[in-house]
């Protein structure tokens, strides 16, 4: 009789796996056959776990528990913010930090995952993955779809010109770009108040070529002449212009154009909804490595001035 039961046992065993391998393969792609094996089901059940594991457990865990795995997603640029370097490993500012910041917290393990641009937006809103680090600021719709932690980095920004180019003084207002010719990446914050102003000051608007060009080759095209200017973070134009000995001009821009730019002068993690436990221990996380000295440390290694927030 037990030996029965416990052919029984297996057998239904086997027929769940079965069973639950097929829902798993029609749930990520009803195109293509189901796949049953074991091995798929724990890596797939894995992840949709996450995030419930990480809202409702957090830092409750025991001295068996294993950690809640996180997964985090960048798009693996800008330099230096987020890059994979000549030795195919993926590191720059917003790497080392967030690595950091998981190494105060040992009741999670980090995973991060290099991936396009959307794609980073697409996981978080399907809690694929639960943060997105690439020096992302915040904005209206974006704080409608998503969490935020507490800042990670002071940000500014500068107006790059070339050295012979009449308007490399001052830009106090929009208008001062008016009929001039920029390129910028499609979804970012710069481009979106390029457009914002266009849209409201049609006869005075400012040309925009988009393009997912690197930066480096966006300032090249700027001292080459191609285009009039391009916007972007000044911590990042000092590290290009230190490293490449462009000619060119990096512009300080009014307040009141920053705000356009960005609603607040800092960068942050934006962390899937539904993860507020994950935010709380991440903020603790981040204050302790802002006041360690840590943040600073990373700050100063890959921009030589240090960016680092004050939460006081």
């Amino acid at each position: 009789m037990k030996r029965d039961r416990l052919k029984k046992a297996i057998v239904g065993v086997l027929g769940a796996v079965t069973i639950l391998g097929a829902l798993s393969g029609c749930s990520s792609n009803p195109q293509k056959p189901a796949e049953t094996t074991t091995a798929k089901v724990s890596e797939e059940t894995k992840k949709e776990e996450t995030s419930s594991a990480a809202a409702q457990s957090g830092s409750e865990t025991t001295a068996t528990s294993e950690p809640v795995t996180i997964y985090a997603a960048t798009g693996g640029s800008p330099k230096p913010f987020t890059f994979v370097d000549s030795s195919n490993q993926l590191t720059g500012h917003n790497i080392e930090l967030i690595k950091a910041v998981f190494e105060r917290l040992p009741q999670y393990k980090l995973e991060i995952e290099v991936t396009d641009f959307p794609s980073i937006f697409a996981g978080l809103d399907s809690d694929r993955y639960q943060i997105g680090v690439n020096n992302f600021a915040k904005n209206e719709k974006r704080k409608e779809k998503y969490l935020f932690t507490d800042p990670i980095f002071a940000n500014e920004y500068v107006a790059v010109f070339a050295k012979d180019n009449k308007k490399a003084e001052s830009i106090n207002t929009w208008e001062d770009l008016s009929g001039l010719k920029t390129i910028s990446q499609s979804g970012i914050n710069i481009t979106t108040a390029l457009e914002n102003y266009n849209a409201a000051n049609p006869q005075k608007a400012i040309n925009i070529e988009y393009s997912e060009e690197d930066l480096v080759l966006q300032i090249q095209d700027v001292e080459a002449g191609k285009y009039d200017f391009v916007l972007m973070d000044k911590p990042m134009f000092e590290y290009y212009e230190k490293e490449f000995n462009f000619n060119v001009a990096g512009v300080s821009i009014s307040s009141d154009v920053a705000k356009d730019l960005m609603e607040e002068p800092y960068s942050y993690l934006i962390v899937s909804k539904g993860n507020e436990k994950l935010v709380e221990d991440l903020n603790q996380a981040l204050k302790e490595v802002i006041e360690d000295g840590t943040s600073k440390e990373i700050n100063l290694k890959w921009f030589g001035s240090d960016y680092s927030p004050s939460y006081k």
